[in-house]
């Protein structure tokens, strides 16, 4: 079975890997920022460890800080 997304003209292909890179990368910013938030929060005592794994799972971002535990859920 083929999962790739089927789009037959190359120009439209090239177009919608490009949106969607630009997509993830601006996403991909945006956690960072977040995780910078948290981080400075934490480490100056702001915010409980409870309320990160709260956040990060807003985010969800448990995965990222806890792939050990996120390999059976």
């Amino acid at each position: 079975m083929n999962h790739r997304l089927m789009v037959s003209d190359p120009a439209i292909r090239k177009q919608l890997q490009l949106a969607g890179l630009r997509f993830m990368a601006s996403r991909a910013e945006w956690l960072q920022c977040e995780a910078r938030i948290i981080f400075r929060q934490l480490q100056h005592d702001k915010i409980t460890s409870a309320q990160v794994d709260a956040r990060l799972e807003e985010l969800g971002a448990l995965d990222l800080v806890y792939p050990e535990l996120m390999r059976d859920a």
